[in-house]
This record gives structure tokens, C-alpha cells and sequence, in this order.
């Protein structure tokens, strides 16, 4: 298919070009299958004579113009059906018996019949398949004769470990297609795929490799330790992969990527290094099993085969007559992760529109955050070709109405989508979170086609979560640990130096209630990670340090998308120090801290709303050394949650809008409500405030209180930094007022115990979660 795709002739559809082969190639084989099922009826060699058709109708897919995501798990499944009976037939031993032969083929047919489910309903078809699946390799490890072999030495014990590994990885893929989030585009979807293809496949082949190259060759393959190089590579590979996608970091991926890759190299080299010191021409002998049977157990078998035979045929018309609807209507074939055509985004092949058979190819880059062209002109009927090169200064890609889509693509490279033929405008959007909301949209025009004035697509009608009650918040805030608010305490004494921090961008899922999860962008503190327990994610960690102190802060990205950081504390270049950083890359940021005060750290990669609102911000306070000591003294730092879909990132129009669904300080809402700061009374305690948005105020106020002291953006509001002694003693204020990105501290004195409230005295966000209680005893 990739070479197809690279020498196929302009005027030749790449489909056409290296599927007919394929197709032809799989019709042999049928035929091949069929000839010995007339010789020797029996339910292995049935179980590939279904995954040969299976791979027919695979590759007939292919040349229909159905997407490759749609068809990988039907291609995979040819090779998967091809093992079973091939393990089947070598090892009769252990997996005779009408009823397990029966059962295997059984298993086999409702695997092929989950297939069409998983391309037209994946959100249903996918945990199917992947049961139907982990049955069909439960009951083969259970029988297999790898359970006893993989203890031995020299080649039994190295097979019986290749399938022994190999039945586990295809148990993972099973697990994961059941209950992993699944998006074409995610780690876990690519690590079921390769579990599979990688991990059960190429482990079964190199298992077998010294049965299945001598009976190709004519000559002996004798096994070699070397062998098992191969194999330790390959799954090492698959681990480090299985790693990178817990842990969403694309470096322990592309390093698994590179592992698999010298395991089937070194696998390949390690055939020929054996086959040339073969001498002699391998005697092909076949044994058959043979058992006396009386009269009754033949007919038995034969009825068995008779009803096999009979299941397999129906499946197999189910599966041709799904891929023959889904060719001539491609709107039912949806990729995991995309959604179908709504409004007036349809592809002319649902339309009674003619394919021209032109190629129609357009170049795209990026500018700012604008596609250019942002405009595309066709014929109706012919075919998109879309080449796609990131101009721009951080990852983005290009996602068409009906599915296809790029894929993240780092900024400098390029890639090319087929579109597919077009009978009708459509639109193409990136799907990075924020993007499209600044202005990333591509028209595409056809002339001749169906027109539209209500281009859309449902991504521009995600479904977002309405905000939980304060009961469900509260709720969770009780039975999750609560974020440190204490002011972290100066580690030297008084004098300026440096000050090194490492911070890891990381993009993990919360609890926001029950039942209800978001994705965290956030800066994670190396030395204080947050990956256990139910501390929020969101915000960063408080740096603290002195006047005149230098920081050193290496932010390494392991995040899978472009992200970048704002110290305001101290100056610095924008284009050095604030540029994005690529996942898997590390950037030194350093500043000199020549004022006091609370300021705020960001994220600043475009739309900076929105990576913002993911919970990309945290406050560094600097000290003057100035100010007195007090008994308590903490950090609060509000900001604003815009529930997109349930697990996803924030909705971006409602960042847009300005209507966050729930706020929080210090990164969860009501968590001081359920743990509250405590204080005893007559002591002084100074609370440090930054409001760090997006995009609402913060009136800071704490109910059946007055501050004696108020310090904002550089200057004192109210008294002096000395206990509250300022030139009117009698001063005092409510409430202290900051926009996003300002700050600054209060202090206090309360002298009867009691629970106080604190709030933004804005009431309705207050009353989203901006909300706590200083408790004084």
C-alpha cells in the first residue's frame, strides 16, 4: 500500500493501483484453501479459509475507497484467523475434539461478525470485537501445548515463550479495545493496533520461523540463540511503547517505534545468517493424526463440518454484504474518533454525483494561526489531495468533515490526506484545543456540487457537560487530598542566589465529580509530582525565592502537543525564552527576579486562553524581606474551569464567551470548604491572592472580616507592612480587587474562633466554587 501510494500514476487512483493486486493475491489464496478443504475438510483448515476471506474482503474494501483506520483491525484479523488455524492444525493434539475445534470456529465467525459493528458503530463495535477477541485467545492459550513447552530448552522452549508473549499482547489489544479511550490519533489506540500487529503477529512468525522459512526454502533452519535477540527487542519495544501511553509521552513511543523496527531487522538478518549454513535439502514430511473412530464419532465430525461449514458461508455473506453497503455508502464507515457528516458537510459519494476521475492536489501551510489558502476550489466529482506543511510555530493538523485528518504534525513537517471524491462543500478545521476558535478553518468549494451556507461539522457542536451542583463539587472535594496553601518557606538565609526548578508539562485526566472527568494541562512539579493521590493536577507548584534572585527552570514537555511558558516575575525575551516547545523537548528558561510580589507563569501558546484554562499557570512569589513575620501565611490562586466533553479539554467557545462552568482556588472547587486553612485567634495571618483567570475578576473578601493591610501590583493599599500600622489606623478595607494575571496579599487579625468564609465577592462565581473557610480556634 505504501508503495502504492508513492508510484501510482497521477491519473490512476492509489487504491486501484495497489489493491487490485492485493485483491487478485487474495483470491488465489481462497482458492488455494478451498482446494485442500475438498481434500481434508476440517474445522482449521475452515478457520482459514475465513481469514482469507476476510482479508478478500479487506482488501476489496481497499480498493472501494474505504479509510485504512476503518479497515486496519479487518486486515489485522485475515493474519490473526490464519494463526488460529495454523495453530490449530499444528498442534491437533491438544486442541482435538468436535466441541473445541467447533468452539475455536465459533469464536472465529463471531470475531468476523463484530468486524462490520466495529467500522460503522465503533463506539459499540470496538469493546465488542475486543471480547469476542479476548475469548477466542483465552480458549487458545488455555489448549495450547506453549504451556508446557516454554519450560524446555533450545527451540520448544524458545516457541513456547514467542506464543506464550504473543497470546499476552493480543490480550492486551483485546482489553484495551474494551476499555481504553480510543481515538485514531491517541497512544491507546495505536498501542492496541501494534499490540496486535507487533505483539501477537510478527511474535507468532518469529515462533514459527523455524518451521515456516524451511518449507519455503528446501533447506533446514536449525535454531540458534540469536533468535531470541529478536524477540527480547520486539517486546522491550512493545513495553517501552506500553509505558509511553500511560504515561502520554511521545519519546518512550517513537523509542518503542525504534525497537520494534531492529527486532523484525535483526529477526530477518538472523533467517538469512541460518539459512545459508544449512546443507541439506529438508525432507518435507506431513504428519496427520490418526485415531481409531467408530461409526458414530465420524458421524458426528461429519454433521459438525456440515454445520460449521453452513456458519462460516453466513458470516462471510454478513461481512461482504457490510463492506459492499459501506463502499457505496462511505458515510457509514466511521474512524475511531471521528464523527459522521452533519449539516452540510457530505462527500459527493453520498451524493448522486459522477467521479471525474481528476486528482485535484493543494498545497496548505500555516501563517499565524490561519490555514493558506484558507479556500479551496473543485470540480464536483473529483478527488482531494491535501499536502500539508506546518509553517507555523507550534503542532497543529488539518481534520476534514468526514474524518480524514493529518494527525498532529510538529511544526516543519509535512503530510499529505486524501480526501477523498467531493459532490459538495465541506470544511476542514485543526482540532488542537482553541485552534479552530482562532481562526483555523479551510473551505473547500465545488463547483458544480451541492452548495451550503451552513457549513459545520460536529466538532463545532461538541457535546460539553453541564456543570456539576456545588452539592457534587463539595462532594468531591471531601473525599479528594486537598492542594498545599501554605506558602512554601525559604530554604537560605537572606541572601540572593539561584534558584533551580524543573517543571514537567504533563496532560492527564481528573476527577472534577462523579462521573465526571477532565483533561489537565499542567506544569508538574519534578521533585513533587502529583501522578498519585487526588491532589488537584491544575495549577503549577508556587516557586518562592528573593529579590534578586536568578531561577533556573528547565520545563521539559512530555505532553503530546506544543506548549510554552511566561514568567511575568522577571523580563525576558519572548522569542528566546517564552518560544513553544515541542513533546519530548526541554527548554532552560531563566530570569532575574528584581521586584517583589506575587506573579503569575503561563502558558504562552496561541489561543493562550485556552491552555490557560487546561490548568497551564502557577505564581511565583518574591520576597523583599521586608515584611514582618506573621503566624500563618498562605496562597490562593483562582481560576476557571470550561467543561468541554466528558474526559476532554476545555469546550473553547466557552472560553471564548467568558462563561466558566465552575471556578476553583488553588485548583479545585469547595476543596477549602471541605478542608479548611485554620488559624488560631488574635494571630496574624497574610494570604497571597492571584487571579489567574483566563478572563474573571476576583473581588477577594473574607466574610465577618476587615483587612488592616492591602498590598497589590507594587504598592500598599492599605497600611504599611507594619502590622497594620499605617498612618490612619483606623483604615482598613473589604475586599482586594484584581483582574486576571494581577495579585497581591492581605492581612488579618481575628480574635473569636469561628468558621469565615472565603469568597469572591462576586457572588455567582463564588457561588461556582471560589469559595473556602479560615478556620480560627
Amino acid at each position: 500500500m505504501v508503495s502504492s501510494r508513492a508510484a501510482a500514476p497521477a491519473w490512476v487512483r492509489v487504491e486501484l493501483f495497489g489493491g487490485i493486486p492485493w485483491t487478485l493475491s487474495m483470491l488465489v489464496l481462497t482458492a488455494m484453501y478451498l482446494a485442500i478443504w475438498r481434500r481434508q475438510p476440517s474445522a482449521e483448515v475452515l478457520i482459514q479459509i475465513l481469514g482469507s476471506l476476510v482479508g478478500l474482503v479487506g482488501a476489496f474494501g481497499w480498493v472501494a475507497g474505504l479509510d485504512a483506520s476503518v479497515l486496519a483491525p479487518t486486515w489485522l484479523f485475515f493474519l490473526i484467523l490464519t494463526i488460529v488455524g495454523e495453530r490449530v492444525e499444528l498442534a491437533r493434539a491438544v486442541f482435538s475434539g468436535v466441541r473445541l475445534e467447533s468452539g475455536i470456529l465459533g469464536l472465529s465467525l463471531l470475531t468476523v461478525l463484530m468486524l462490520p459493528v466495529q467500522a460503522m458503530a465503533p463506539s459499540v463495535g470496538y469493546p465488542l470485537l475486543g471480547l469476542s477477541l479476548g475469548l477466542l485467545l483465552l480458549v487458545m492459550a488455555s489448549h495450547d501445548v506453549a504451556k508446557g513447552t516454554f519450560r524446555h530448552g533450545g527451540l520448544p522452549g524458545f516457541m513456547g515463550t514467542c506464543m506464550l508473549s504473543a497470546y499476552a499482547w493480543g490480550l492486551l489489544a483485546s482489553l484495551i479495545w474494551m476499555v481504553a479511550p480510543l481515538d485514531s490519533s491517541t497512544y491507546w489506540g495505536d498501542m492496541a493496533l501494534h499490540a496486535l500487529a507487533v505483539g501477537f503477529i510478527m511474535t507468532m512468525v518469529i515462533a514459527h520461523v523455524c518451521m515456516i522459512v524451511p518449507s519455503v526454502i528446501r533447506r533446514p533452519l536449525p535454531f540458534h540463540p540469536l533468535l531470541w535477540g529478536a524477540w527480547a527487542l520486539m517486546q522491550v519495544g512493545l513495553l517501552i511503547r506500553l509505558l509511553g501511553a500511560i504515561r502520554l509521552y511521545t519519546p518512550l513511543w517513537k523509542a518503542g517505534n525504534l525497537l520494534n523496527v531492529l527486532g523484525i531487522l535483526s529477526m530477518m538478518l538472523t533467517v538469512v545468517y541460518l539459512a545459508a549454513r544449512g546443507k541439506q535439502v529438508l525432507a518435507s514430511k506431513r504428519y496427520r493424526r490418526r485415531q481409531p473412530k467408530d461409526s458414530h464419532t465420524e458421524l458426528v465430525g461429519t454433521l459438525a463440518l456440515r454445520a460449521d461449514l453452513v456458519a462460516t458461508s453466513a458470516t462471510v455473506l454478513i461481512l461482504v454484504a457490510a463492506v459492499v453497503l459501506m463502499a457505496l455508502r462511505p458515510a457509514l464507515a466511521v474512524s475511531v474518533g471521528a464523527t459522521p457528516n452533519t449539516g452540510g458537510v457530505q462527500d459527493a459519494s453520498s451524493k448522486s454525483i459522477q467521479p471525474t476521475g481528476n486528482t485535484r492536489r493543494a498545497s496548505i501551510r500555516v501563517k499565524g494561526m490561519a490555514f493558506v489558502p484558507d479556500t479551496i476550489a473543485i470540480d464536483a466529482g473529483d478527488r482531494l489531495v491535501v499536502d500539508f506543511r506546518n509553517t507555523g510555530d507550534q503542532r497543529h493538523d488539518l481534520v476534514f468533515a468526514n474524518g480524514k485528518s493529518t494527525g498532529s504534525v510538529p511544526v516543519g513537517q509535512s503530510v499529505s490526506v486524501d480526501v477523498g471524491v467531493l459532490g459538495g462543500d465541506t470544511l476542514g478545521w485543526c482540532s488542537l484545543a482553541g485552534h479552530r476558535q482562532m481562526g483555523m478553518e479551510l473551505k473547500v468549494k465545488t463547483k458544480g456540487g451541492t452548495t451550503t451556507e451552513q457549513i459545520q461539522s460536529s466538532a463545532r457542536k461538541m457535546t460539553s457537560n453541564q456543570a456539576p451542583s456545588a452539592a457534587k463539587l463539595k462532594a468531591q472535594a471531601e473525599k479528594s487530598e486537598p492542594a498545599k496553601a501554605t506558602l512554601p518557606p525559604l530554604d537560605d538565609q537572606g541572601r540572593a542566589g539561584t534558584r533551580k526548578y524543573t517543571l514537567n508539562v504533563k496532560e492527564r485526566k481528573e476527577q472534577v465529580a462523579a462521573g465526571l472527568e477532565r483533561t489537565v494541562w499542567s506544569f508538574d512539579d519534578a521533585g513533587d509530582p502529583r501522578d498519585k493521590g487526588s491532589r488537584p493536577l491544575a495549577q503549577g507548584p508556587v516557586l518562592r525565592g528573593r529579590v534578586g534572585d536568578t531561577f533556573e527552570v528547565t520545563i521539559r514537555n512530555k505532553g503530546s502537543m506544543s506548549h510554552s511558558i511566561d514568567f511575568h516575575a522577571g523580563p525576558a525575551v519572548p522569542q528566546t525564552m517564552m518560544r513553544n516547545i515541542e513533546p519530548g523537548k526541554e527548554l532552560l528558561y531563566t530570569f532575574t527576579a528584581d521586584r517583589a510580589g506575587i506573579w503569575m507563569y503561563h502558558c504562552s501558546s496561541d489561543p493562550m486562553s485556552n491552555h490557560i484554562a487546561n490548568g497551564m499557570y502557577g505564581a511565583v512569589v518574591v520576597d523583599d524581606g521586608t515584611l514582618p513575620p506573621v503566624a500563618a501565611e498562605y496562597v490562593l490562586v483562582q481560576s476557571e474551569i470550561y467543561l468541554g466533553s466528558n474526559g476532554g479539554t476545555a469546550d473553547a467557545e466557552k472560553v471564548a464567551a467568558m462563561t466558566p462552568d465552575i471556578m476553583t482556588f488553588n485548583g479545585r472547587a469547595f476543596q477549602y470548604d471541605a478542608h479548611p486553612l485554620k488559624l488560631e485567634k488574635g494571630q496574624r495571618v497574610r494570604i497571597w491572592v492571584l487571579d489567574a483567570g483566563p478572563n474573571q475578576p476576583l473581588s477577594f473578601h473574607i466574610v465577618g472580616t476587615q483587612f488592616d493591610t492591602v498590598w497589590t501590583e507594587g504598592r500598599y493599599l492599605i497600611g504599611g507592612g507594619s502590622g497594620g500600622n499605617s498612618a490612619d489606623s483606623s483604615a482598613g478595607a473589604q475586599v482586594l480587587p484584581l483582574l486576571p494575571a494581577q495579585g497581591g496579599f492581605v492581612e488579618l487579625k481575628v480574635d473569636q474562633p469561628g468558621d469565615y468564609s472565603i469568597v469572591n465577592h462576586v457572588m455567582s462565581l463564588a457561588e461556582k466554587g471560589a469559595h473556602g473557610i479560615l478556620r480560627v480556634s
